[in-house]
């Protein structure tokens, strides 16, 4: 894991939550990412997704088909994606959902249609952890969060359980509606009657889908974040600057990120590694490495390193 802020200069008299970054001074960079191995993808725009109607509703149903994580003294609840996909794979009327055509396509990622939101990843294990053992519970309390490409929403989830409000944000739409919300209504409290349940998610959360473009602009006038947390967000080289822009756009001026990826994704060439190199080389933000380890992922021989880092938002101010 690493941590960057922002090196910009700051005149006293300026508002830090106003200055723009340089990020965007290039609007070539600022709206789609530059031609490479992913060309003329057509990625989907952003939008506030709200709960379905029959959420409610087959909650029991999730309730038996859900496992737990315990974290120190916060457990989580989530759907086995497993079920959750044979359960979407039996309905014809859901045939149409990107999560089915992923699953018909046996890929975890279709450009610019599916970016892999049921699958549990394994930064995100480690990251949990991380925040369990590193912050206070304390820590939470009073905090936005922003859980960008949240998939399964398990790091908002935990900082919501802790007393933070949190905003979940997903490329798909149908991974928000089907797995993201059930997730978030498992870990609330059980003495809540359903229609305190649906209060509770409309004041203390907002979830969003589409491309990160267009959700930094879709949310232009929401309050920035505190905290960002991403897992596994980094491995699609063509994508990194649009993330860096919704670090720069989404940020407090005093908030932080926290990012976990592996040092290299095999197959489509981004790493943590090289994103570092590509945040010196823009000379916006700082970033460095307060958390690592070495794990055997399948790959043969290959040892990957899995990283957390932690990036702070300060305006060159001094930590």
């Amino acid at each position: 894991m690493f941590k960057f802020n922002f090196e910009v200069e700051l005149d006293s008299s300026e508002d830090p939550d106003s200055v723009k970054s340089p990020i965007f001074d290039n609007e070539g960079d600022s709206k789609e990412p530059e031609p490479g191995t992913i060309k003329n993808v057509d990625w989907y725009k952003a939008e506030e997704v709200k709960p379905t109607d029959n959420l409610i509703s087959t909650l029991d149903y999730y309730e038996l088909n859900a496992k737990e994580i315990k974290l120190g003294n916060t457990i989580i609840k989530h759907l086995v994606a497993g079920f959750l996909l044979e359960d979407i794979k039996s309905q014809s009327n859901l045939e149409d959902l990107d999560i089915r055509k992923s699953e018909e396509n046996h890929s975890d990622l279709i450009a610019g249609v599916y970016e892999g939101g049921a699958k549990i990843w394994e930064c995100t294990d480690d990251l949990l952890i991380y925040l369990s053992e590193k912050l206070e519970n304390s820590f939470w309390k009073g905090k936005r969060v922003l859980d960008l490409g949240c998939g399964s929403g398990l790091l908002g989830i935990y900082a919501l359980k802790n007393g933070a409000q949190v905003d979940f944000q997903d490329y798909n739409k149908d991974v928000l509606e089907y797995i993201t919300y059930p997730n978030i209504l498992l870990n609330l409290e059980e003495t809540l009657t359903d229609d305190e349940k649906l209060e509770f998610l409309d004041k203390n959360t907002c979830l969003y889908a589409g491309d990160w473009f267009h959700f930094t602009q879709l949310t232009i006038d929401v309050e920035k974040y505190d905290l960002i947390l991403t897992s596994e967000t980094i491995y699609n080289i063509e994508n990194q600057q649009k993330l860096l822009e919704t670090f720069a756009g989404r940020l407090k001026s005093d908030g932080i990120v926290l990012v976990a990826a592996k040092s290299h994704y095999f197959g489509v060439g981004g790493g943590l590694e090289q994103f570092s190199d590509k945040i010196k080389l823009g000379k916006v933000f700082q970033s460095e490495s307060v958390w690592q380890a070495d794990k055997n992922l399948k790959k043969g021989d290959f040892a990957i390193k899995i990283y957390i880092n932690y990036i702070k938002n300060v305006f060159g101010l001094h930590n």
